[in-house]
């Protein structure tokens, strides 16, 4: 069965005026369709030049990527790249910002518009289609982010520490919010975070990436007796093991 992601033998390294900096080396790994997959890893090991590469924004230095099936060459309509800032732009209403991307494509259409207009009111953000975003929370601008993305209707999501710019509260309403529209839709999710509570509870998988250049150190598969919110699952007694564990693999010295 073809894979929504494979990373086959991937390296990168960067080249400057001051040498060369190897930041991926010899990376393996696939991403099924529908799975929810978090990538943990130290900071600056390499985990959004990943994303990058799968994205086509960056081409590896050795090795292969495909998206379904296909080679990724460069930027193309089958993956969504969704950042930790939401970039809506303030003199574009809601609607119109969720349509950005449609319209770049030449894909703006009255269907179109029905569409992203039915996405904005199933996420809670029917009644602030016509309004500016400075009239929205933090959490709204990343849902309005989140359907900007989805109109798209790309075949793999990335999502590069979409709610670590939110407080606390709001973060984890986001988290569950997040979680029930893709596992609803059976999106394909990749999600680099630092949050490693973040990673167990809303993922299938969790990836353990090692220092610099960045390898695969470890995998988990979440395996839980009944798949619930990601505020459940952080109840469950298998939860404290499994971050406990990634914890440990990730090998972080304060």
């Amino acid at each position: 069965m073809t894979a929504a992601v494979a990373v086959r033998r991937v390296s990168l390294t960067y080249h400057t005026p001051d040498g060369e900096t190897r930041v991926i080396d010899n990376m393996s790994f696939r991403v099924e369709e529908g799975e929810f997959v978090s990538i943990v890893g130290p900071s600056g090991c390499g985990k959004t030049s990943l994303l990058s590469m799968i994205a086509g924004l960056v081409r590896p230095t050795a090795g292969e990527v495909l998206v379904g099936g296909a080679s990724v060459t460069g930027p193309g309509s089958s993956v969504g790249y969704m950042l930790q800032q939401d970039h809506l732009f303030p003199w574009r209403t809601v609607l119109d910002n969720c349509l950005l991307g449609l319209e770049v494509q030449g894909r703006r259409t009255a269907a179109a518009r029905r569409r992203v207009l039915k996405m904005l009111g199933d996420y809670g953000l029917g009644e602030f289609a016509h309004a500016f975003p400075a009239r929205l929370s933090g959490g709204m601008r990343q849902r309005a982010a989140l359907v900007r993305t989805l109109a798209l209707d790309p075949k793999v999501l990335l999502l590069d520490e979409p709610f670590s710019a939110l407080d606390y509260q709001t973060r984890l309403k986001l988290q569950e919010e997040v979680s029930r529209i893709l596992r609803r839709e059976r999106r394909t999710a990749i999600l680099v975070t630092h949050d490693i509570a973040e990673a167990v509870s809303m993922a299938d998988r969790v990836l353990v990436l090692s220092r610099r250049p960045a390898r695969l150190k470890r995998e988990y598969v979440i395996d839980l007796p009944q798949r619930g919110s990601p505020v459940q699952v952080r109840e469950a007694p298998e939860f404290s093991r499994y971050f406990r564990d990634i914890w440990r693999d990730l090998d972080v010295h304060i």
